[in-house]
């Protein structure tokens, strides 16, 4: 099986296991806390917990959270097939196609992040190193981490939106070429509001406020970026047969 063909067979798949758990993990939120009250808890209310805790997206080392990885490994696939696909199909040139190589590899290190919570660690080091946001309420939690991702972000979104202007503007399909630039405009879209959300969460936490439902709106947020991502280097491999 080609890799294109594992890809687009993942798709349905990746998109009811996404929903299911955003279904679970605003039902988490909402009754998570309250089995955590309950004494004495049997079998199946241990096992309702735990479902619950495991599909909830903003605990780590849980099914939700490797899902999400995942996600962003099929992401990089998506775009190693663009990047490293035939230039003459794609009518790029090959700078254009370079930097789409680049964001493959961004891809499959964003993976590895989501996996290791680097960006939290290097969030860490620099804090320990400099002394950044001491005695404030969020002190040591690597936050300092977005200082180094944020201008990567928005460099990201730049770049990303003129690189594939072309290959969008090239499909010959009318219905297809709309979908694709549905699918690119909600990636340029989500990001930006993830990091203001990101930006919310760290206010919040600063001035000693609760932060759990924006946690939640800001996982529900990067699923659907990564999952616009991965059908938009779906839909571009497909309509160019890569």
């Amino acid at each position: 099986m080609k890799l294109k063909e594992f890809l687009q067979l993942m798709k349905i798949p990746v998109l009811l296991i996404g929903a299911m758990i955003i279904i679970f993990s605003f039902m988490s939120y909402f009754f998570g806390f309250h089995l955590t009250l309950v004494k004495n808890k049997g079998l199946v209310t241990w096992v309702i917990y735990d479902v619950f805790y495991q599909l909830d997206y903003t605990h780590e080392a849980t099914f939700a959270s490797w899902f999400q990885s995942l996600l962003f490994i099929f992401t990089a696939a998506g775009f190693f097939l663009i990047g490293w696909g035939n230039r003459e199909k794609l009518k790029i040139s090959s700078a254009r196609q370079g930097i789409i190589k680049l964001f493959s590899v961004i891809m499959f290190f964003l993976s590895i992040d989501e996996i290791l919570c680097l960006r939290d660690q290097l969030g860490k080091r620099i804090e320990y190193t400099t002394g950044f946001l001491d005695n404030t309420n969020i002190e040591h939690l690597g936050y300092s981490g977005l200082i180094v991702y944020i201008p990567l972000a928005l460099a990201g979104i730049v770049f990303f939106s003129l690189i594939f202007k072309k290959p969008i503007k090239n499909i010959r399909n009318v219905k297809q070429r709309v979908l694709t630039n549905h699918y690119f405009r909600l990636v340029i879209l989500l990001i930006p509001i993830y990091l203001i959300l990101v930006f919310s969460e760290v206010y919040l936490l600063m001035s000693g406020h609760p932060i759990k439902l924006i946690l939640y709106i800001e996982e529900f947020i990067k699923l659907g970026m990564v999952f616009s991502a991965f059908s938009f280097v779906l839909k571009i491999s497909d309509n160019y047969n890569l």
